[in-house]
């Protein structure tokens, strides 16, 4: 499995926990303590899936979010947060994430699940992209 994510959020043991986790399950994982450091660590890797939390000081996970996404539309991006509001979750949604995920995460196999998930659909959309190539328009 190739499959490379990046974790950002500004909580330092929650970056290594998700790291170890989720290298352990066969994943290459980047962390980012901060959204600028995580554009500038997408600025040289390109990734799969985006772990995100929400409340962020500079930027939030939110405006990261939309950054990211016109930075790379495809990427799958879940939003984590402990603290939220309805106006939260809809702009997360509205954004582009395509899951939410609420702290303390009380078992990380629904959220290796997630990641999983979002995995086969990247590999469905390149596949997709992949056999389209050429083909003529309708």
């Amino acid at each position: 499995m190739n499959d490379k994510i990046i974790v950002v959020d500004d909580e330092v043991e929650i970056l290594n926990s998700l790291k170890i986790y989720l290298e352990y399950n066969g994943y290459v994982v980047e962390v980012a303590a901060s959204a600028k450091e995580a554009l500038a660590i997408m600025d040289q890797t390109k990734f799969n899936i985006a772990l995100l939390d929400i409340n962020m000081p500079e930027m939030d996970g939110i405006e990261l979010l939309q950054e990211m996404k016109s930075r790379d539309f495809s990427i799958q991006v879940i939003m984590m947060t402990a603290y939220t509001t309805f106006d939260k979750t809809l702009k997360s949604l509205q954004s582009g994430a395509i899951d939410y995920v609420l702290k303390p995460i009380e078992d990380l196999n629904d959220l290796l699940d997630l990641v999983k998930e979002s995995t086969r659909r990247v590999a469905r959309w390149k596949k997709v992209l992949k056999d389209s190539v050429g083909k003529k328009k309708i």
